[in-house]
Parts: C-alpha cells; sequence; structure tokens
C-alpha cells in the first residue's frame, strides 16, 4: 500500500527532484517543507497551530498567509478553523481543490457545504507534479487562493462574517491520497536544484506499468464517443411514498466502456494484461439521476470495484447505491387499486459519453424489499432532456436513459383496515331492515357508527387528489341506514295513528298482489281474493317499502364487492 502511495505521489522521496514539472517546482524545493500524507479518505484527523508555524506571518492586514504544496490526482482539501476538532456545522473555511475528478475548486463555509465560490478548474492537480498554492485571508473578509507563480488567484471570495482562523488541516477524499508540504521556507531560502532522478530505474514491472499509466492518464472525458454500457442493474429495494411523492430505489450495477487512452503491451510489463482497482490513476465515469423535485441531478456514488485490461476495456462493480427522486402520484378513481408510473433517469456529465442500459441488464434481487406498491415490470427509454436546468456544460441536451417503474398500490392492508369493516357495517344495517323493535334501531346504529368510523378512518389514507370509488358506495350505504330507521319511525307512528287502505285502491290492490306479498315475504298470504277483500292497514305498504329498500341496499353492496374485484 505505502509502495502505491509512493508510486502515485510523485514516484519518488522528497530528497530527489526533477528540474522540470508542470508549475516549475523540484522535489528540492519541498525539501525543507514539513510533510503530511492524508491517506485515509475524507478525515481531518491532525491539527497544526497557525502561531506554531515558522513562517506563517500574518501582517497588520491579513489573519492567514499560507504557502502550501500538494500532490495528488484529485480532491485536495485544507481545513482552517478556530478549534482543533471536528464539530459538525461548525463555522470554518474548507478549500478545496481539483474536487469532482480533477474539474473545480471551492471555498465553503462549513465542512461539504455552503459554498462562497466554485470555480472550474480542471485538471489544476497532478499525480507527478506538485501544486504551489498560496491561501490568503484578510481582516476585511477577502479569501484569496493562488498558484504561485501566477498573477490572478485561482479563485477569490468574500466573506463579511470573517471567522477567527487558528488551526489547519489536510484531508483527501474517497480513495485519493494526498500529500502535503506546509511550512515551508521562503523562495529566497529554496534555490538548491538536484540532479535529474528517473523514479521507475528499479522498479518491477507491475510498478513501472503504474507509474507510466500515471504519466500519459487524462482525467477529462474522453473526446471520442465513447458508450458507457450498463450490463448489469439490480434493484435491492424499490419503495414509493405515494404521500411525499418519493420514489427509494438501492441498486447494484455492473458498467462498461473503452477508453483508448489507458492502454499498453503486457509484453513490455511483464505479460500484465490486467488491473484490478487503481481507478484513481485514470478516468471513470461519473453517473448522476435527475431529480425533479429539487430541479438538481444528484451523482451517484458507489464506485467500488474498477477493473481493466491491456486494450483499454474497463468493467466498474458497484456497491449499493441509493437514490431518492420525485414520482408525483396522478389522480386515479380506481383507490386502492391505482396504478403509477415513476422514472429512474440516468446520465453522464459529457455528451460524448452516452449512458446505455442493455436489453437484459435490469434485474430484481431475489430479497428485494418493497413498500405498499409493487413494481409489476420495467421498461427503458431514452430522452434528450432540453430543460436550461439539466443542459450539459456546452449548453447541449442532455441524453438520459430512463428505467420507468411501473407500480400498482397493493391493497391487503386496505383490505383489512377498510374494506372489511365496510362490509360488517353494510351487512348489520341490511340485518336491520328485518328486525322490529329497539333491536332494530341498535343493529342499525352499530352498523352506521361503524360505517362512519370506517369512512373517517379511510379518508386518513387517501390522497387529498383522489376520489375513489369506493366512498360512493359509503354514501349509498349511510343513505340506506337513514332509510332504515325512517320507515321504522313511520311504521310506528301508523301502528298508533293509522288506519285501513281504503278499498279498491291502487295501493291496495298493490300491497294484496300475491307474488308481491311472496317475494318480499308480507305475512306468507297468497289468497289475492281474500286479501282484496280485506281492508289492509297502511302499514302493511311502509312494510313493503321496507322490503324494497333492503332489496336495493342488497343490490348496491353486491355492486360494491363486484367492483372491488
Amino acid at each position: 500500500m505505502w509502495l502505491l502511495a509512493w508510486l502515485i505521489l510523485a514516484a519518488g522521496s522528497i530528497q530527489y527532484g526533477s528540474a522540470e514539472s508542470k508549475y516549475n517546482v523540484t522535489y528540492a524545493d519541498l525539501d525543507k517543507c514539513k510533510q503530511y500524507n492524508a491517506v485515509s479518505g475524507y478525515n481531518y484527523h491532525a491539527f497544526f497551530k497557525l502561531a506554531d508555524l515558522d513562517n506563517h506571518s500574518p501582517d497588520n492586514e491579513t489573519i492567514v498567509n499560507l504557502r502550501l504544496f500538494v500532490v495528488t490526482a484529485k480532491d485536495a482539501h485544507v481545513l482552517l478553523s478556530d478549534s482543533d476538532s471536528n464539530i459538525a456545522d461548525a463555522q470554518v473555511y474548507e478549500i478545496v481543490i481539483g474536487a469532482g475528478a480533477n474539474t473545480f475548486s471551492e471555498i465553503r463555509k462549513q465542512r461539504k457545504k455552503n459554498p462562497l465560490k466554485t470555480k472550474s478548474t480542471k485538471g489544476v492537480l497532478s499525480a507527478i507534479d506538485p501544486l504551489p498554492l498560496r491561501i490568503r485571508i484578510t481582516k476585511q473578509g477577502l479569501i484569496e487562493v493562488g498558484i504561485e507563480g501566477q498573477d490572478l488567484p485561482l479563485m477569490s471570495a468574500t466573506d463579511k462574517g470573517v471567522i477567527e482562523v487558528k488551526y489547519l488541516s489536510f484531508s483527501s477524499w474517497g480513495s485519493s491520497m494526498a500529500k502535503w508540504f506546509y511550512d515551508c521556507p521562503s523562495d529566497d531560502e529554496t534555490t538548491t536544484e538536484l540532479e535529474e532522478f528517473d523514479p521507475s530505474k528499479d522498479m518491477t514491472p507491475r510498478e513501472k506499468l503504474l507509474y507510466e499509466l500515471q504519466l500519459n492518464t487524462s482525467f477529462n472525458a474522453p473526446e471520442v464517443q465513447t458508450p458507457i454500457e450498463i450490463k448489469q442493474l439490480v434493484f435491492t429495494r424499490v419503495a414509493y411514498d405515494s404521500w411525499k411523492n418519493t420514489l427509494e430505489t438501492r441498486f447494484f450495477l455492473r458498467a462498461a466502456w473503452f477508453d483508448n487512452r489507458t492502454t499498453w503491451i503486457p509484453e513490455d510489463h511483464g505479460n500484465i494484461s490486467r488491473l484490478v482497482g487503481f481507478h484513481y490513476i485514470t478516468w471513470t465515469p461519473s453517473l448522476f439521476v435527475r431529480d425533479d423535485g429539487e430541479s438538481k441531478l444528484n451523482e451517484l456514488y458507489g464506485l467500488d470495484h474498477v477493473s481493466f485490461t491491456h486494450d483499454g476495456h474497463f468493467e466498474w462493480l458497484s456497491k449499493e447505491i441509493s437514490t431518492e427522486t420525485y414520482c408525483v402520484l396522478r389522480e386515479s378513481p380506481d383507490w386502492p387499486n391505482e396504478a403509477n408510473e415513476c422514472d429512474l433517469a440516468l446520465g453522464t456529465e459529457h455528451a460524448s459519453t452516452p449512458l446505455k442500459i442493455m436489453s437484459d441488464a435490469v434485474s430484481f434481487h431475489p430479497n428485494i424489499i418493497q413498500s405498499d406498491w409493487n413494481v409489476e415490470k420495467i421498461t427503458k427509454h431514452e430522452f434528450e432532456n432540453t430543460h436550461e436546468l439539466f443542459l450539459l456544460k456546452d449548453g447541449s441536451p442532455r441524453k438520459e436513459a430512463i428505467l420507468r417503474l411501473h407500480l400498482r398500490r397493493t391493497n391487503e392492508f386496505y383490505d383489512t383496515i377498510l374494506y372489511a369493516p365496510y362490509f360488517v357495517s353494510s351487512v348489520m344495517i341490511l340485518v336491520a331492515f328485518w328486525l322490529d323493535g329497539m333491536l332494530r334501531i341498535f343493529v342499525n346504529t352499530i352498523g352506521t357508527l361503524m360505517l362512519i368510523a370506517t369512512f373517517l378512518q379511510m379518508s386518513v389514507f387517501v390522497p387529498a387528489t383522489m376520489n375513489p370509488k369506493i366512498f360512493a358506495f359509503f354514501h349509498y350505504s349511510l343513505y340506506f341506514s337513514f332509510i332504515c330507521i325512517l320507515l321504522f319511525i313511520v311504521d310506528k307512528c301508523l301502528q298508533t295513528y293509522g288506519g285501513k287502505m281504503a278499498p279498491d285502491s291502487w295501493l291496495i290492490r298493490l300491497v294484496s298482489y300475491p307474488y308481491l306479498r311472496i317475494i318480499f315475504r308480507l305475512d306468507g298470504g297468497s289468497n289475492y281474493d281474500s286479501l282484496h277483500r280485506k281492508n289492509l292497514e297502511k302499514r302493511d305498504f311502509v312494510k313493503l317499502l321496507d322490503r324494497v329498500a333492503f332489496l336495493a341496499m342488497a343490490g348496491v353492496l353486491a355492486v360494491s364487492i363486484f367492483k372491488k374485484m
């Protein structure tokens, strides 16, 4: 590991130097500097007190005046703070050089956020040549970061609320490693140059191959068309939240591409034809997922295992990647059996590296975790995004590979807490039509209260934009419960104050019709003539209406069962 670090960070110790470099800095210039190696990712471990540095000499105008050197391929981090500890969300100055695979730099007022200045700085860092930096912060809040020897600063920002700076710390990011040189002597003390040194002289074939790849590699995206092919994408979690309109996905992916800039002849390097790892010494694509909810692109961090062969073929096996994107629930009358479609829009950062999802790439893990929405199928689409927020840096449309997830809500939960009480309460109201006295009132009331409680409970689960069909059946059942009580009251009134129906009226003919009395089970009479000669009570007509209402409600309940199925 230390040998690889040595290779990556200039392939030589600081006791040797080269007379020519990218920034005209030799390793002899760094001989008297103090050194710190940031090799454990994004962690500020060591803090150095500025007051203890021999060559930190702020004047009446400045509070920070630093001269630093760094050797790394990307993601050089400098932290300036008022304490020697890592405090979440503390007010600090974090300066990042060569972030985003050595494409931009940033001045921040908090760790990883609150940027004061962001600037494109492609290729500013080098895994071979030291980068000389000057960092200056004035008492008026001017923050300048410059490359020594250049007239204009690399970037600058202004902060009205200047932070008191007492400590200095260094870090890298991810798998990249950085060698920092600080507390260096002034320019007039570093004039000695050493003879040129060839670091590959005593290397093994593998070490020499890595060294040559670092010398010749490029961290810029290829200019020629280089498709990034997703050969496998395995979903381990798909969770759709219809209340928040968010789709959470987790997946592993295997991607492949060809880059002819990273090639070698195996016979010249001990017949080595394949390297595993070392993705920090070459270009690898950045994948993004579009989030319409926040109108931004989120980078998919999951770079775990990269291998490449002598002919420039790369393969990337990711660790589990998590995404959360916006997906609005469309209006539908079929709740809770409605369907929805959510897009997972993937893309890269350059027009020359389009993303292609192979035909049989997408699959589900056997133990996939899903929410109350299940994925019925996934279809693949291509889309050119012309929205100004998502255009490429050159202003051209961003080509996206769309995975469209066709979702359907599972309703077992709603069957238990909503449909079952609805059916039970409706049956109780139906039974009440056949009862008499206070028992009828009691059973109907219990059924009605259960119906109302279920209706109120359902209103909690149903999205505000929905008007499901089941609502209509709840209304019908409530109407019939009211009719049941109303007919009972009318019957009791007629029992006390009612009389006989007029002979030979159409009502008495209707009520005394034998087939109707058999169908509606009205006292079992079957002789039309004998009934016709009776003066039937008006209550008999109310009883007929009672039976009609029962049959009507039974029909509505049957239709609701059919609609649900």
